[in-house]
C-alpha cells in the first residue's frame, strides 16, 4: 500500500470505522511505515485538541444569512468550463492520436515477400519487355497485324489458300 492511500484511510478511520480488509491493510502498512504512524498520531492529537475546545455557537439566523450569499456567488462562466474540459481533452486526444498512429504503423508496415533466385533477378525488370510483338513505333507492326488476322478463322477478309 502506498502512503497516499494510507493517509486517506487514516482520515476516514477518524470519522467512521473502516472495513475489515481496509483496517488490516492499514495496520500492516502502519507497522512498516514510520511516517504514516507519525501522521496518524498527529491527526489524533489534532482531533483531541479540537474536541477539547469550546466553540461558540453561531449567531442567530446565521444559516439564513449565509444561504443567499452562497447563491449570489457567480457561477463559473461557459468559457471557464470549456477551458477546464479543454485542458483535460488535449492530453486525451493526443494519447488517442498516438495510439492510432502506432496501430497504423504496425498494421500497414510493408511486408517483405520471399522471392526465388529468378524472382530476385527479375524484381525490377519486365521480362516481356523485349518480346513485345506489336510495338506502336515498329515499322513491321501493320504486317504483323495482317499476319495474325489471316490466321483467325472468323475474319471474312482472309484469302483462301489454294
Amino acid at each position: 500500500m502506498r502512503c497516499k492511500a494510507a493517509e486517506k484511510w487514516i482520515l476516514c478511520s477518524l470519522d467512521h470505522p473502516l472495513l475489515d480488509e481496509q483496517e488490516q491493510a492499514l495496520a500492516v502498512h502502519r507497522r512498516e511505515c514510520a511516517a504514516c504512524r507519525a501522521l496518524e498520531q498527529d491527526y489524533l492529537s489534532l482531533r483531541q485538541t479540537l474536541q477539547a475546545e469550546d466553540f461558540p455557537a453561531p449567531k442567530p439566523y446565521f444559516w439564513e444569512r449565509l444561504q443567499p450569499r452562497l447563491e449570489q456567488q457567480p457561477r463559473p462562466g461557459l468559457q471557464a468550463v470549456w477551458k477546464q474540459w479543454g485542458l483535460r481533452a488535449i492530453p486525451c486526444s493526443l494519447v488517442v492520436i498516438a495510439f492510432f498512429a502506432l496501430a497504423a504503423a504496425f498494421m500497414f508496415s510493408p511486408q517483405t515477400e520471399e522471392l526465388s533466385q529468378a524472382g530476385i533477378l527479375l524484381r525490377d525488370q519486365n521480362p516481356f519487355q523485349d518480346t513485345l510483338l506489336l510495338a506502336e513505333d515498329a515499322p513491321e507492326n501493320p504486317n504483323m497485324v495482317l499476319l495474325f488476322a489471316s490466321l483467325d478463322e472468323n475474319v471474312p477478309q482472309r484469302r483462301e489458300f489454294p
